[in-house]
């Protein structure tokens, strides 16, 4: 984890941004505590979104669910 003052990540945040995308969490400190952090964000995968949908709905109920079913195709696309 990278650790940046405020100031920092002001004057550099296209360089605190890229890092961020790339995978890196960043503290931001100010006045030399925690301030924020910034975190990459969650990367979906294609397909797999579907499948664990259907999986919890069927956890919280085994029977079909009025609408459901559209619900998972349009996941699907």
């Amino acid at each position: 984890m990278k650790t940046v003052t405020k100031q920092e990540a002001v004057q550099g945040f296209d360089m605190i941004a890229d890092l961020a995308h790339a995978g890196e969490t960043v503290m931001v400190t100010h006045g030399g505590k925690p301030w924020i952090k910034l975190v990459p964000a969650l990367k979906s995968k294609p397909g797999k979104s579907a499948a664990a949908f259907k999986a919890r709905l069927n956890r919280i109920s085994p029977k079909p669910i009025p609408g459901a079913a559209k619900v998972l195709q349009r996941l699907r696309r």
